[in-house]
């Protein structure tokens, strides 16, 4: 088992373990189309703190909040050629400063391509997804900044 810093760890009964306040069953997809099951464990929000749990092997993730830890597990899981079908991973779904500190990072605008007159749509970053609406973290990151580009052209990022 991994300890929140990343590192191996042994079995040691009197390490205290940390309290998952909820599981979430979710899916990743390869580049051949094999569909594999996960799940995500998450602890207390004040601790940020999530565990993957997948097939045969439990990898934990410690960050300053949910997102960074979701970002952590997808990055391992890209290098072995996965997606996790989650909403925080589709590319139109990106963060805000002040909504990531109200929510420890769990909630996310949705940018949608024309601007709407109603109220901002947020999601749960570990929702489900379709397979089909997920892409890399560098593929997310590309596509927020050109949908940024696109509706402030005189302040290109």
């Amino acid at each position: 088992m991994k300890n929140r810093s990343g590192q191996n760890t042994s079995d040691d009964s009197s390490i205290p373990q940390p309290k998952w306040t909820e599981e979430i069953d979710l899916q990743t997809i390869d580049t051949a189309g094999l569909v594999q099951h996960v799940t995500i464990c998450l602890s207390d929000p004040s601790t940020a703190l999530i565990a993957l749990i997948d097939a045969h092997s439990r990898t934990e993730f410690s960050g300053t909040d949910y997102v960074d830890c979701l970002s952590q597990a997808r990055r391992q899981l890209e290098l072995d050629g996965r997606l996790l079908c989650c909403q925080g991973a589709r590319p139109n779904v990106h963060l805000s400063g002040q909504l990531r500190q109200f929510t420890n990072g769990r909630q996310a605008y949705v940018r949608h391509p024309e601007p709407r007159s109603e109220g901002t749509e947020t999601v749960d970053i570990f929702a489900p997804a379709p397979t089909g609406d997920v892409v890399t973290l560098n593929d997310q990151r590309a596509a927020i900044i050109s949908s940024w580009n696109a509706r402030h052209p005189g302040n290109q990022i």
